[in-house]
């Protein structure tokens, strides 16, 4: 074992590769390659990631081949690698991955400017390929916040006899303003649930929500890859409030919001209306790096009580107000059952609540 140690260091070395970068690579592909919830190999990564040196200068095209791969600069070959015959095999790949990158500083004045930040630049390129919401935040980054600006994230009124709910995100105080609701108003005898513009938060205040609503029964199931990894979230028996319930949904309803938005509809049978939903229904987590780099990484997806996957997919009205102006009558509910339902921004319109107020006459 020692000998294949020095073997491999001196490779490492030999082709100007640093070893703390060789574990750092080594560390995000084995993160991925095991963790995410779709199958990904290394040659995937390595193929996404290099892209990234075009950021870096236009003049730098890193190409995969049939059996090789290359780097191109200014139109002309820089250097180019024979593929490992395992497109998994992780070391090979992080390998060519380093010298690939160190070609590209020999080539290019540009990337040398920015050699410090080219593993970066690198792994980012990588996660974000995945296009399910993994995002690799790197130390050199400038701090954001990306958190959704909610301005009003618990409101309730009375409708005539009809309670209304708007819940802008999902938080540690959201059951308890619910249940406060229910309280207050004990002669409501329906409920408009708006979640429109509500892109998520935390999944545990969504489920209690939703449990606020449902008579026990599965409220939402996460699967990842490993089949052990099946995990339900279930109603506690007997706590509903069981009244007829519309839940307004819009482009904008995404995560945890969707979540309760399946599991009223296929559990009490509320109506939904809006527009089709975000479709945002993966969980990401959080994985640290010794460069100080932070991978967040989709390893599960939701699924709907009936098993229904809502990632990529999104969630269906059964009343559409697509595009419908504000001066649309909203007396003939079945005027909006039109099954090709776009995705747009209706938090703001009345013509979703009215049309939930005549569904609920």
């Amino acid at each position: 074992m020692f000998v294949r140690l020095a073997f491999l260091l001196c490779l490492l070395f030999s082709s100007n590769v640093r070893a703390d970068d060789f574990s750092l690579l080594t560390a995000f592909y084995q993160t991925v390659c095991e963790k995410h919830a779709e199958p990904v190999t290394a040659e995937e990564l390595t193929v996404e990631g290099l892209g990234a040196l075009s950021q870096i200068d236009g003049d730098l095209l890193f190409a995969n081949g049939k059996e090789m791969v290359y780097l191109y600069y200014k139109r002309r070959q820089a250097d180019l690698w024979r593929k490992p015959e395992n497109p998994d095999d992780i070391k090979a790949w992080v390998k060519i991955a380093l010298q690939a990158k160190e070609a590209a500083e020999k080539a290019s004045a540009k990337a040398a400017e920015h050699d410090f930040e080219l593993i970066e630049k690198f792994m980012a390129a990588a996660a974000g390929s995945l296009n399910d919401y993994s995002h690799y935040y790197s130390e050199l980054d400038p701090e954001k916040d990306d958190l959704p600006k909610n301005i009003y994230p618990f409101a309730r009124r009375m409708i005539g006899d009809v309670l209304y709910i708007k819940i802008g995100n999902f938080n540690a105080s959201t059951k308890q303003n619910l249940l406060s609701a229910f309280k207050d108003y004990p002669q409501a005898r329906a409920v408009i649930l708006d979640l429109r513009g509500n892109r998520g938060g935390l999944l545990t205040a969504a489920v209690e929500v939703a449990a606020a609503f449902i008579d026990g029964g599965i409220i939402a199931s996460v699967k990842g890859r490993d089949p052990a990894s099946v995990k339900y979230y279930n109603a506690a028996e007997k706590t509903g409030y069981n009244l007829p319930t519309v839940v307004l949904i819009d482009g904008n309803t995404a995560s945890s919001a969707e979540v309760v938005a399946a599991a009223l509809m296929e559990q009490i049978q509320a109506k939904l209306v809006g527009t089709g939903s975000f479709g945002k229904g993966s969980i990401q987590e959080m994985y640290s790096f010794e460069n100080g780099g932070r991978l967040a990484l989709t390893t599960a997806h939701f699924y709907t009580p009936s098993g229904q996957k809502i990632d990529k997919i999104g969630l269906i009205p059964d009343y559409c107000t697509y595009q419908a102006a504000e001066n649309t009558p909203t007396h003939k509910p079945e005027a909006f059952t039109n099954l090709r339902c776009g995705k747009e921004d209706r938090e703001k319109s009345d013509v979703d609540i009215g049309l939930a107020v005549s569904l609920l006459k």
